[in-house]
C-alpha cells in the first residue's frame, strides 16, 4: 500500500450509509426496536394471549373513563354459580359443576364472570368443540377456558398452557385480563379488550364481540 494511503482519512459512518442506504434502514429498524422495548410497561406483551409466569393476584381497577355505548368487564358478578353451572350442562361441558369456581374467581379479581364463560364458549363451545386445542392426545383437557399461549408456564399442551385442574384454568384468564389488560394497558370494555386478545388476522372481531354481548344479555335476563 503506498505510504500516503494511510494518511488518508476514513470517510465519515454518514458517507458509507449515504452510499448504501440498507444501512440507514437497518439502523433505523434497530433503534426503533430499541425505543419500542425501553417504552413498554415491563408487564406488557406483545401478544394478546400471553401472561407473565407470576402468581400474582391483582384485582381489576375500574376506570371513569369508559367509552359510551360499550361494555365494562369491571363489575360484581351479574350471574350466580348455578346459572354458570345451567349453562355448562346445557352445552355439555366437561367444566360442568365449576360454577361457584367461575363467580368467587370472579369476586377475587373484580370481573364479572358472565364475560368470562361468554369468553369459554365462544373460544370452545365451552369446551366441547371438535378440534379444540385444550382436547390431548389422551382425552383429558388442559382446562384453558381462553387458550392462552404457553409463553413460558410451567405445564403446556403444544401451544398452550396446560392446567391441572378447570379452577387453575379459569383464575389464570382472570389474572390474564386484570393483569395485562385492565391495569397493564387501561382497557376495561368487551370492544376494547377483544380486538387484542382475537386480533383480526386470525379472528372476526366483530362478530367476536357480538357473541359475547349476546350470550352475557341472554344469560342475564
Amino acid at each position: 500500500m503506498p505510504s500516503w494511503a494511510s494518511s488518508v482519512p476514513e470517510p465519515p459512518l454518514y458517507d458509507h450509509m449515504r452510499r448504501k442506504p440498507w444501512v440507514m434502514l437497518v439502523v433505523a429498524f434497530v433503534s426503533a426496536a430499541i425505543i419500542i422495548m425501553y417504552l413498554m410497561p415491563p408487564q406488557l406483551s406483545m401478544s394478546g394471549r400471553y401472561l407473565p409466569d407470576t402468581n400474582e393476584a391483582e384485582p381489576a381497577v375500574a376506570s371513569s373513563n369508559v367509552p359510551a355505548g360499550e361494555h365494562s368487564i369491571v363489575r360484581a358478578p351479574t350471574i350466580s354459580a348455578s346459572k354458570i353451572d345451567s349453562v355448562l350442562r346445557d352445552y355439555g361441558s366437561p367444566a360442568e359443576g365449576t360454577g361457584n369456581d367461575w363467580v368467587e374467581l370472579g369476586k377475587k379479581y373484580n370481573i364479572d364472570p358472565a364475560y368470562a364463560l361468554a369468553f369459554f364458549v365462544v373460544e370452545s363451545t365451552a369446551g366441547t368443540a371438535q378440534g379444540w386445542a385444550g382436547w390431548k392426545d389422551d382425552g383429558s383437557s388442559t382446562h384453558n377456558i381462553g387458550n392462552i399461549i404457553c409463553a413460558g408456564y410451567d405445564t403446556c399442551y403444544g401451544r398452550f398452557r396446560d392446567y391441572g385442574s378447570w379452577q387453575e384454568g379459569i383464575e389464570d384468564w382472570y389474572r390474564l385480563i386484570s393483569v395485562e389488560y385492565v391495569n397493564g394497558r387501561g382497557l376495561q370494555t368487551v370492544e376494547q379488550i377483544i380486538p387484542i386478545y382475537a386480533p383480526s388476522f386470525e379472528n372476526d372481531v366483530d362478530n367476536y364481540v357480538n357473541s359475547v354481548e349476546k350470550l352475557v344479555e341472554a344469560w342475564r335476563s
